[in-house]
């Protein structure tokens, strides 16, 4: 995994009404915890960071740079987004070692185009990320997946990964990763049967009861 440099600063205003101010003048706020060490609030320009994770992405290692403090080596632990606008409002940082193992989301890439797509298939991609253990540096930025040889019918599964014996796959070994199922085909419609021949049916059948009664009851009286 990439390690990357990101600068920030220590932040001194707290609470909801100070973050909706740091964002309106272009800042994000944000925390850094773990390894048992003391909270520091921090805060990133808005541009710096858009322009950081479009050229980097969110799974790396990053050396976070604080003025007037010192470098810490982090991982982004949570982007917090505006549910609507999709805007960065907040940003977690977790301190790591680089000799210690750190549990991390892997994103999964599909590489290749599946035979079974071609004659009609449909693939359905189910899992897009997993989780793994492993030393820092060896956090893989993406686990890529070669779907070109998938017919209809087939499956791959976590259990089919193959991350080498220095990383640990957290995933469910049968959780199903990508597959291609076939076409959905439509049923015909099942023509309904007209109920008016029905309906005029049991009218006449009741029509005949009731002429046959009359006709004994005219018997009877003679």
């Amino acid at each position: 995994m990439r390690q990357v440099e990101l600068m920030a600063q220590k932040r001194n205003a707290f609470g909801k009404g100070a973050a909706r101010s740091l964002r309106r003048a272009g800042i994000i706020p944000g925390v850094l915890y773990g390894r048992d060490q003391d909270t520091m609030s921090v805060q990133i320009n808005e541009q710096t960071f858009k322009r950081f994770l479009r050229a980097n992405g969110e799974n790396m290692l990053i050396d976070l740079n604080i003025d007037e403090y010192g470098t810490e080596t982090v991982l982004i632990k949570e982007l917090q987004r505006h549910p609507v606008k999709r805007s960065l409002v907040h940003a977690d940082f977790i301190r790591i070692s680089l000799d210690e193992l750190v549990i991390a989301p892997v994103p999964i890439t599909l590489v290749g185009s599946p035979p079974g797509v071609q004659e009609g298939g449909v693939m359905t991609f189910l899992l897009r990320q997993i989780s793994v253990s492993c030393l820092p540096l060896l956090i893989p930025e993406e686990i890529q997946v070669d779907i070109s040889e998938m017919n209809i019918g087939d499956t791959i599964r976590v259990a089919d990964l193959d991350l080498g014996e220095e990383i640990e796959n957290l995933e469910d070994p049968q959780s199903q990763i990508v597959s291609v199922v076939p076409p959905i085909v439509e049923a015909e419609p099942v023509e309904d049967v007209e109920e008016g021949e029905e309906g005029e049916e049991g009218e006449e059948g009741e029509e005949g009861v009731e002429e046959a009664s009359e006709s004994e009851e005219e018997t009877d009286g003679e």
